[in-house]
């Protein structure tokens, strides 16, 4: 995907053009300047084909026009994207998001005098609680990993040629809470073994450091002593890499993941609908029981906002409401 193409596009208003380089600016990520590009092109093109007195292009539209939209317009829009688009509740609160929010930007810049937009009314979004291994899944998952426990001969083959690979992998997940694209973009050069932390960039190329523990440290080494160089075609930087000796992909890792939740699975735990978040869900459930401080988990998993980092607590409730039902007397 050309995420450029999308942001220098010349087929929206000056002043939304304006609004995309103000999000370059306030360090928004590409994908997050990509996304609202296409948003708001979208947007512009209803009211372009629904509304007699807007131009045909959406390039050509005034503020004068933009002014003069209101809130039923926008309410509009987006009763249209749910029955021609099949968008959901979270596709819709994301559309409303994203106009409310070049809104706010052209009142504050005097583009407009009013914003039309505070009388939408918030479009709720039940937050579903993240997945999360449990903790006898985790030491299932390991016994796995390490062992090749409930794999098919067919299976042992491939387990056998990267297992140190993906033991690695696994233990750096659940226990750094990093990113699908913040693993797989991890470097020999920004790995640091002897200290125990990995250099990495975050969201709004903000540049951190993560620490993980001797366990981890432990499987890095024996990944990069033992079985790296069996694979290692050339001088990639990647510190993981595929059986093609490339950087590992996200889909790889996010298929990886799915195989063994598959096999996990088979040993009795109901792991559908793991992803690579839920790895990152479970870091920091964990970190959460043995801290019992949000900001640290909020910090480690690097959210800007905290009420993104409150949701753990309640999959950390849950987790423990289970555990109590297992204590029996008799």
């Amino acid at each position: 995907m050309n995420h450029n193409k999308g942001l220098t596009s010349s087929s929206l208003p000056h002043f939304v053009q304006d609004y995309i380089n103000h999000l370059a600016v306030i360090n928004k990520s590409k994908n997050t300047q990509y996304a609202y590009t296409n948003e708001l092109r979208l947007f512009f093109q209803f009211l372009c084909n629904s509304k007699a007195a807007f131009p045909s292009s959406p390039v050509d539209v005034s503020l004068l026009l933009v002014e003069n939209i209101g809130h039923r317009d926008i309410e509009a829009y987006l009763s249209w994207a749910s029955v021609e688009r099949n968008n959901g509740v979270r596709a819709l609160a994301r559309k409303q998001a994203v106009i409310k929010s070049l809104y706010r930007y052209l009142l504050r810049e005097d583009m407009i005098s009013k914003d039309v937009t505070i009388k939408l009314d918030p479009i709720n979004v039940n937050q579903k609680l993240p997945k999360a291994l449990e903790p006898n899944q985790i030491a299932d998952l390991t016994d796995v990993l390490q062992n090749g426990v409930g794999l098919s001969k067919e299976q042992l083959k491939y387990h056998a040629y990267t297992e140190k690979r993906n033991y690695a992998i696994f233990l750096t997940f659940i226990g750094t809470g990093l990113r699908l694209s913040e693993l797989c973009h991890l470097n020999l050069t920004t790995t640091n073994l002897s200290k125990g932390y990995f250099e990495v960039i975050r969201k709004g190329n903000k540049e951190t450091v993560v620490y993980f523990n001797t366990e981890i440290k432990e499987a890095l080494d024996d990944y990069l002593q033992n079985e790296r160089q069996r694979y290692a075609q050339g001088k990639s930087e990647a510190l993981f890499l595929s059986m093609q000796g490339k950087r590992i992909s996200t889909r790889a890792v996010q298929n990886l993941i799915t195989k063994y939740m598959a096999i996990l699975k088979t040993l009795g735990h109901n792991t559908d609908g793991f992803s690579a978040h839920k790895m990152r869900s479970t870091f920091a459930t964990l970190l959460l029981r043995e801290t019992d401080n949000l900001a640290i988990v909020q910090d480690a998993l690097g959210h800007t906002d905290p009420r993104t980092t409150r949701i753990y607590a309640k999959v950390l409730d849950e987790q423990l409401k289970r555990s109590a039902e297992l204590i029996k007397f008799r």
